[in-house]
């Protein structure tokens, strides 16, 4: 596969036209809920595309496979990351600008650099965007976003993300912990597979007041898919349950909110100026 790929796209590189051109790949996971992917990720794709111009050619890209298989099924164009660089490069562009729509450094993170290291030498330039918590700047950018979530009548609020079992977990800690640092009392970051867990945050709230009773959950996922109607609606919600609350979830992808989708945007329009600026 990979030989195949440098075959190709060395073919490509006689065929294409000698001028500068600038390509930029949106690189999501995917959603294969039409609803819920035209809410968020189609809408991140759609702003970027617009702040950029026209003369800027975007293409979305789609990590997971399973979502890729969906859409094709349906006849939707699903391009891997891969696929939309090579794509951009047989368009003429030799400098590429990816940038992911992703919340943590995690495994499909890992996945993307590996995508953009195996056609960096076909471009003249290429710069990979950050994850949506990366710097400490990042993260108080997003504390900003969660602290101002309406409590809607509830007694606290946890924002609910994935996790998982790699050190990136410590994401949601971050997150947390600064919460705790701005005095935001009923107001944690947990997660579904990961840590913090629900025992864990169901521990937090009764540090915090013994009073609280009806706890507003908040996704901490992009969009509003499984995960969240599932996950978080179903064995997640059960444990909060078993701890003595009641749960109140909030069917909203994280990308609905506009504060969100700018980030995305303002990265690539950094990276964009700093490729000019060279």
């Amino acid at each position: 596969m990979k030989k195949l790929l440098i075959l190709t796209a060395a073919a490509m590189l006689a065929a294409v036209p000698a001028f500068s051109r600038t390509g930029i790949v949106v690189a999501h996971y995917g959603s294969s809920n039409d609803q819920t992917r035209e809410m968020t990720i189609n809408k991140i794709t759609r702003e970027i595309s617009e702040a950029v111009g026209e003369g800027t050619p975007v293409r979305e890209a789609y990590i997971s496979p399973v979502v890729r298989k969906n859409l094709a099924g349906k006849g939707l164009e699903a391009l891997s990351p891969t696929d939309a660089m090579i794509a951009l490069r047989a368009e003429g562009v030799d400098t590429l600008i990816v940038q992911p729509s992703l919340i943590i450094d995690g495994g499909e993170m890992e996945e993307v650099e590996r995508a953009v290291e195996g056609v960096r030498p076909f471009f003249a330039e290429v710069a990979l965007g950050r994850p949506l918590c990366f710097t400490p700047a990042d993260f108080e950018q997003v504390v900003d976003i969660l602290a101002a979530e309406d409590v809607d009548g509830a007694d606290a609020i946890i924002f609910v993300g994935h996790g998982n079992e790699l050190p990136s977990t410590a994401t949601y800690t971050q997150l947390d912990y600064m919460l705790a640092d701005r005095g935001l009392t009923g107001r944690h970051v947990s997660t579904i597979e990961g840590y913090p867990t629900a025992e864990t945050t169901a521990r937090q709230l009764r540090r915090d007041s013994k009073r609280i009773k009806r706890v507003k959950l908040v996704p901490f996922l992009l969009v509003c898919g499984n995960h969240t109607l599932k996950d978080i609606a179903g064995e997640y919600s059960d444990r909060l349950r078993a701890q003595g609350y009641e749960p109140q979830l909030l069917k909203r992808g994280l990308a609905e909110l506009p504060a969100v989708r700018r980030i995305y945007t303002d990265r690539v329009l950094g990276m964009l100026r700093e490729s000019t600026q060279k």
